[in-house]
């Protein structure tokens, strides 16, 4: 038995002990103690330290308990630790198995048995960096792959030997420091933590496996290769289909050659009658073959071709076609939101097709101008209208029907409307103004209940506490809108003089919590609105000329239900108008407030079910590896094509592989 392993059984045993006699002897006696009892008389003149044994017993046993992981944390924070070094290999080859367990070629594999060679092996000795140059799609991160799993398995067996590690270039940004961006990645992906990275950078224990230069701008990718020099590591590889490696000081050059005629034929004839109708279409366009070039071409076509004929459409166009006419129902929803993710993943120099909308400043100026019309003239109008129908029915069931009337008139206070933009479809506008007036109708009324309870909780405060609570409200009030202590100061006086007359009365506060909900909900719906309305570039509103309608709507809903008339309700009316100055103060770009608002703009481009999409795509192969693009030329073909017409071809396709169709079945 080595130390290590005797250490460890020590410690148990130990903790076996301690916590027995802890918990089965000592802990029963204190307990006893401590309800009145008696110390064990076997203890005699020892009962005085039942406690301090107890503490200490304690104290050890959450020691010993504790010791394995403290001294893990404790001891992986040294970087040369064998732990660091196994916990590395691990994540780094469940990213790599993972990748090419996803990747394009594995799935060609899958499907039809047959693989493109690609160029020569890397050298699995890297003393210098290596450059591996081809055309898009020529199979650089086929062989970085192969490279990383070659490098894996011997850094297994030899523990002096570098850790690869496949680093993604696309997420580099110009204004990053290289280095801590390079160390961020690391933790992120594997979690090597940058304390061990950075010792390891210096030391050389890595091997730097550089992806997706090709991703970056011409100016950012010869600086990125200036950062990649300056980190003055020899162990690295980089897959570019440019000339700027040029500008690495010393590099060796791997070059990846097109696909030859012979090892196409070779390809299709090992797929038996799978790929016949690739075959045909060879023969009757020769003009195929200069498509036919890269590992990536071969690929898509032979996924296209699998499972019948196809017009030729050119090989990413017939790709997307075949795989889509495949798929599941309304091909043109599928096709706007595979372009839309490729929008956002070309935007964000990645190939990730993303479940959940990053910020909207990356996507907002993708959607069309049919949503915004639906968004902004008829669900935020609605909304409005369903809060200001909210408040008064609420104001009027609570307070009165003179304050809601009250209230209604105050919604003339906001500015017309200059909101402009090209009428959508009306049917569909009218379904979101209903949804907005039903969102807002229930978060506003939501928000002045709450109000009106709590200004009903502080009535019953000392009269003294609900006059000052009221005063020291309308000053903060009115100097949140003037920001001058003077105006502040006589502003408040009005509910001060007002007070001296009702005094603090129960609808007074419940007035003021109603109008600070109420108008809190609406400053923050109307200033997230502008944040929005600034990102399309469009002219912002702020509210319709009719809102007075709505209130007066809700105000005859009140007296239906049977609310007062509330003649003397000067009170009642003081406390919501200076709940309701919160207004102006809460019309701020919330950022928080913009994204959300700003969500249904994307619902044309990506809908609600959105996962059900995705994983169609990826059964089709449209996406691979849990939902990336299979390459940038996909990504790129996608984010540029015209979902009508792509969605048109797809149904002429679908419409020949049907049974009862005229063309040929698949």
């Amino acid at each position: 038995m080595d130390a290590r392993r005797f250490g460890r059984t020590a410690r148990l045993v130990a903790l076996a002990a301690v916590g027995g006699v802890t918990c089965l002897v000592l802990v029963p006696v204190a307990i006893n103690a401590a309800t009145g009892g008696s110390a064990l008389p076997v203890l005699g003149p020892h009962a005085r330290w039942l406690w301090p044994a107890l503490v200490v017993l304690s104290a050890l046993t959450a020691c010993l308990a504790a010791w394995d992981r403290l001294s893990a944390l404790l001891v992986r924070r040294r970087p040369a630790h064998p732990a660091n070094r196994r916990a590395a290999l691990e994540r780094v080859e469940r990213f790599v198995r993972a990748r090419v367990d996803g990747s394009l070629a594995e799935q060609l594999r899958l499907k039809l048995g047959v693989v493109p060679r690609v160029g020569p092996r890397l050298p699995t000795r890297v003393r210098h960096p290596v450059v591996v140059t081809g055309e898009a799609g020529a199979g650089k991160t086929t062989l970085l792959l192969e490279l990383a799993e070659a490098l894996l398995a011997r850094a297994a067996l030899d523990p002096v030997r570098p850790i690869p590690v496949v680093v993604d270039l696309g997420g580099w940004r110009r204004d990053d420091d290289f280095g801590a961006w390079l160390l961020r990645v690391l933790a992120d992906r594997y979690r090597i933590a940058p304390r061990v990275g950075r010792a390891w950078l210096r030391e050389h224990n890595l091997v730097l496996l550089f992806d997706g230069l090709d991703g970056l701008a011409p100016a950012d990718r010869v600086e990125c290769l200036a950062w990649i020099t300056a980190l003055n590591v020899p162990q690295v590889v980089l897959c570019t289909a440019n000339e700027e490696h040029e500008h690495l000081p010393r590099f060796d050059v791997v070059r990846v050659e097109p696909l030859s005629r012979p090892v196409v034929q070779e390809l299709i004839a090992a797929c038996g009658p799978r790929l016949d109708g690739l075959r045909d279409e060879l023969e009757k366009n020769p003009d195929l073959w200069d498509e036919l070039r890269t590992p990536l071409a071969f690929g898509l076509l032979a996924l296209a071709y699998r499972a019948g004929r196809a017009e030729f459409r050119g090989v990413l166009d017939t790709y997307v076609v075949e795989s889509a006419a495949r798929g599941a129902a309304r091909p043109e929803r599928t096709v706007r939101a595979l372009r839309f993710l490729a929008r956002i993943a070309r935007r964000k120099r990645d190939l990730l097709a993303r479940s959940r909308l990053p910020a909207r400043h990356v996507w907002l100026d993708f959607v069309g101008p049919e949503a915004v019309w639906r968004l902004f003239r008829r669900a935020a109008p609605g909304a409005l209208a369903g809060a200001a129908t909210a408040l008064c029915f609420v104001v009027g069931v609570r307070l009165g029907l003179v304050p809601a009337a009250v209230v209604a008139a105050a919604t003339v206070l906001l500015p017309r409307s200059a909101f402009r933009v090209t009428r959508g479809d009306p049917r569909r506008g009218n379904v979101w103004a209903a949804t907005g007036f039903v969102a807002g109708a229930a978060v506003t009324g939501g928000a002045a209940l709450l109000g009106g309870v709590l200004g009903a909780q502080v009535a019953r405060w000392p009269a003294a506490a609900g006059y000052g609570t009221v005063v020291v409200v309308a000053l903060l009030l009115a100097y949140g809108n003037t920001r001058d202590r003077y105006w502040a100061v006589a502003c408040a006086l009005v509910p001060a003089g007002v007070m001296v007359v009702t005094g603090p009365s129960a609808e007074l506060l419940a007035g003021l919590g109603i109008g600070l909900g109420a108008g809190a909900v609406a400053g923050a719906f109307v200033g997230g609105l502008r944040e929005v309305w600034s990102g399309v570039r469009v002219r912002p509103p702020g509210g319709l000329r009719w809102l007075p309608a709505a209130g007066a709507a809700g105000a005859g809903l009140a007296a239906l239900v049977g609310a007062d008339a509330g003649l003397s309700a000067t009170g009642a009316v003081t406390g919501l108008l200076v709940g309701l100055v919160v207004t102006p103060i809460a019309d701020r770009p919330f950022h928080p407030v913009a994204e959300l608002l700003a969500r249904p703009l994307a619902l044309d481009e990506f809908p609600l079910r959105r996962k059900a999409i995705l994983q169609s795509a990826r059964d089709r192969v449209l996406l691979v590896d849990e939902h990336r693009f299979p390459h940038d030329l996909v990504r790129d073909h996608l984010a540029e094509c015209d979902p009508a017409e792509l969605a048109a071809s797809v149904e002429r396709r679908r419409a020949e592989l049907s049974p009862s169709g005229s063309g040929p079945t698949a």
